[in-house]
């Protein structure tokens, strides 16, 4: 995995050349991000996206996720703790980061959510969800049309613990359709889950 810890810690993250101001990255690439802070509905879920998904922020999840530029979830850790921090979405019982299944975990060697939350997991109230897992192995939802992106992700995760009366913020990259914030909600509601808030680092949805 690449990872550029070797760079000075005052140096952005993302081009590597200016000082840092806040997340990690410079004044020049902040400006290239496109902050939303939008609020949305899931069905009758509220989901949170901090950032909209404009080419700025395609680019460093790819980057995170398919080039293994690992040092990138400091980057995106800081965003996720900040906003979280700020709406108060820390008051629940357990954090879940969005799942992936075990072949690509292997495939790309990290848990990307996982490894974002563990920066600040520590510093809050709540505790890992543990034991959900993704247990069928899925096509990329990104490849696929609105009604196979929902098809794909049928049975696609499980966990076995009674969560009456607790509360879940689900976290993810990225949101689209959210069919995979559903999929996932809809294991949480037959264990009796009260309240699920989804978080996305960033989302194709610009406005409320």
């Amino acid at each position: 995995m690449i990872d550029f810890l070797f760079l000075d810690k005052n140096i952005c993250y993302n081009c590597k050349k200016n000082e840092i101001v806040a997340h990690f990255l410079c004044k020049d690439c902040l400006k290239k991000l496109d902050y939303v802070a939008n609020k949305f509905s899931i069905e009758n879920y509220d989901c949170h996206a901090v950032y909209f998904y404009n080419e700025v922020m395609r680019k460093l999840i790819a980057d995170y996720k398919f080039n293994r530029n690992t040092s990138l979830a400091k980057v995106f850790s800081s965003i996720v703790y900040d906003y979280a921090r700020i709406n108060n979405l820390f008051d629940c019982d357990y954090i879940l980061p969005s799942p992936s299944s075990k072949s690509t975990l292997n495939n790309r060697g990290f848990d990307h959510i996982k490894m974002i939350t563990d920066h600040f997991i520590d510093d809050v109230a709540c505790e890992y969800l543990m034991d959900f897992r993704k247990i069928k192995n899925t096509q990329a939802q990104h490849n696929l049309g609105k009604e196979d992106r929902a098809l794909n992700l049928i049975d696609a995760f499980s966990i076995e613990k009674d969560l009456t009366e607790k509360s879940v913020l689900l976290i993810d990259d990225l949101i689209t359709t959210g069919n995979t914030a559903m999929e996932i909600i809809k294991v949480l509601e037959k264990n009796n889950v009260k309240e699920v808030i989804v978080l996305a680092i960033t989302s194709e949805r610009r406005i409320n």
